[in-house]
């Protein structure tokens, strides 16, 4: 029975040594610059190294190692009452008493260096914490020294303030989505102490069945998967400026492929001397196939149970986020564009029993070249001579062709060993051109193609053109998307300030005019008039935090130094040198540069970037939000 439980106990321990580092992992990543996710990062990672020693404890029966190792632990268990007072000063400067935060703030210097202190006294060897060494058996511990009863009442200090600063929180708390997550933080703040506080110093293991213990620590360690979990997720919403549909997805995801797959793993692992004397088969065996058993059968349940609770995750929008999630399946996009006009063509070209031939369709900066059959030579020679920006204005004047797809007769442009047939919408908009190295003699006499030749060019010509079509609705769309994406999240991050904010919170989103709907028009207003102007000189953004810091620097100048964050959001979006120079970021960069920078006109920047102006002002709305976005990331540094 006793060695049931010590298994079942590593196996506990082993789990909570596995969830306890992976959320810790999570939660650092997800938002270190917050005060309470340091403090709980700290109490975290008290509670790894504490689990961690137990586990080594368990496998090693040197006494000097076991020494070691027991007051190697005095890490973690001497961490978590500090880290307790620095989350309660972290909670009080949340609710309406930011004066005791201010106050305490020194507490929590005074409240590490006195962790420092005790964790000195326990690896330097002395007997005033603990004292002896660890027996063997399975509840192996030290003995209380004669202060260790001084470090319990620090430790209960740091429970009992936090515990006040929860409550405080709570509270204080201004929308029901903060409070329930404080009654969560309330209800689990525990657990790392529960999980690294040594019980077993204060009570001999004599009075006590050695199995009672076990099964004691067994509940605890499941106590604490539960708790910490909780925890970690209760705090995961301070100081994330995300909503909370995306923040707990986040959640579930990280939960599974990281506690719950290491759980799985370290499962597989401890059963398998019971499987090897169960089937008389040798260890490296049973790893071999149980690893390959694991890694293929993880990843699938993982991704079958994950859509359920994303069901749960959004379950008030679940029709409009599972039709997004669907929504890059059924996406025409420009590599699909791409492939249907390149089969397209080369069943046109043989269909005519021609070699060559080429598509022309809108592309980045106007018509180009975009699916060519056939010797590609002979294309480039032909764009060569023939350029498309002369060459397109001609073909376009050419009348629609007919349900067949052929021209009537001299309806057709041919230059250079080549015919081109325009390509249009539905309602009669110019897309682009098909040419074919056809001899224009043999076009002319369509009754000498078969019919049935003259219909398959005309189902494939119109493929052709409800392909280009519907790209081009799909990218008057994304753009459009993309026009919203700075409000959006601008909305999605106000909402997340809001429901996180304490009373005097507020006044500050008030003044944050990044946080403004309208921030995206404030840059654009302020570039235009870069050089000088009303909207430059009376812009709200002139209250912004990296202009307020370089303000000293440009002279006292406000204008000045607005013109200097703006130039420099600019420059941050210079791409690499490495990077094509015909490459989209290229064409912004030099969009905002050209136009802001160096005052050129539309015009003169349009035709230097080889687009019309129509697609100008839609590019230089897509590099407008480019220097917003800039802008915020350069604030959020600030802040």
């Amino acid at each position: 029975m006793t060695t049931v439980l010590e298994q079942l106990n590593q196996l506990l321990s082993a789990a909570v040594l596995i969830v306890t580092f992976s959320l810790l992992t999570y939660i650092t990543l997800q938002n270190w610059r917050n005060d309470i996710t340091r403090a709980l990062s700290l109490l975290l990672g008290g509670v790894v190294v504490v689990y961690g020693g137990d586990l080594l404890l368990s496998h090693t029966s040197a006494p000097a190692t076991m020494l070691f190792l027991g007051r190697s632990q005095w890490f973690g268990i001497t961490l978590v009452p500090a880290a307790y007072i620095h989350l309660a000063n972290a909670l009080f400067a949340l609710s309406s008493h930011r004066a005791i935060a201010e106050r305490m703030r020194w507490h929590v210097w005074l409240a590490y260096g006195a962790s420092a202190a005790y964790l000195m006294l326990v690896l330097l060897g002395t007997d005033l914490i603990v004292s002896g060494d660890i027996p063997n058996g399975p509840v192996a511990q030290f003995s209380a020294g004669p202060l260790f009863w001084s470090f319990c009442l620090f430790f209960l200090v740091g429970i009992v303030i936090t515990l006040a600063a929860v409550i405080d929180s709570w509270r204080s708390a201004l929308t029901p989505a903060q409070r329930r997550r404080m009654s969560y933080l309330g209800a689990t703040f525990a657990a790392p102490a529960i999980g690294v506080f040594p019980f077993l110093v204060i009570g001999t293991p004599t009075l006590i069945p050695d199995n009672a213990i076990l099964i004691l620590q067994e509940i605890a360690s499941l106590i604490v998967i539960i708790m910490i979990t909780v925890m970690t997720y209760s705090v995961a919403f301070h100081g994330v400026l995300l909503p909370d549909r995306l923040i707990k997805q986040d959640f579930i995801r990280w939960w599974l492929y990281g506690p719950f797959v290491g759980i799985m793993i370290i499962l597989f692992i401890q059963t398998m001397p019971f499987f090897e004397r169960l089937l008389g088969l040798p260890s490296d065996t049973l790893i071999t196939f149980g690893v390959m058993i694991m890694t293929v059968l993880m990843p699938i349940f993982v991704s079958r149970v994950k859509p359920y609770l994303d069901a749960l995750v959004y379950l008030q929008d679940h029709d409009e986020i599972d039709y997004l999630r669907n929504l890059p399946r059924s996406t025409f996009t420009r590599a699909d564009l791409r492939s249907l006009l390149e089969n397209a063509l080369v069943a046109i070209c043989g269909a005519l029993r021609v070699e060559t031939g080429f598509v022309i369709a809108p592309g980045d900066g106007g018509f180009m070249v975009k699916a060519i059959s056939g010797a590609r030579r002979e294309v480039k020679r032909f764009v060569g001579e023939y350029p498309l920006n002369t060459l397109l204005p001609q073909v376009e004047q050419l009348p629609a062709h007919g349900p067949d797809g052929l021209m009537p007769t001299d309806a057709f442009l041919t230059c250079g060993g080549f015919c081109l047939l325009p390509l249009r919408s539905p309602d009669g908009h110019f897309l682009g051109a098909l040419g074919v190295a056809y001899p224009p003699e043999q076009l002319r006499q369509g009754s000498s193609l078969d019919s049935s030749v003259r219909h398959l060019i005309g189902v494939l010509a119109h493929q052709m053109e409800l392909a280009l079509s519907t790209v081009q609705m799909q990218q008057l769309i994304f753009d459009a998307l993309r026009g919203l994406g700075p409000e959006m999240q601008s909305l999605q991050q106000l909402s997340s300030r809001i429901e996180q904010a304490t009373s005097g919170d507020l006044v500050k989103i008030d003044n944050d005019v990044v946080m403004n709907p309208d921030f995206p028009q404030l840059v654009k207003d302020a570039l235009t008039q870069f050089w000088g102007g009303p909207k430059l000189s009376d812009s709200p953004l002139l209250g912004m935090r990296t202009v307020q810091r370089i303000l000293d620097q440009q002279g006292g100048s406000p204008t000045r130094a607005l013109q200097a964050v703006l130039r420099q959001a600019i420059a941050n979006l210079r791409p690499d040198e490495q990077l094509d120079q015909s490459a989209q970021e290229w064409l912004l960069y030099n969009l905002l540069e050209g136009r802001f920078l160096q005052r050129k006109t539309v015009r003169d920047v349009a035709n230097r970037l080889a687009m019309s102006e129509s697609d100008f002002y839609r590019k230089q709305r897509i590099a407008v939000e480019e220097v917003a976005r800039q802008l915020t990331l350069m604030e959020d540094g600030e802040s």
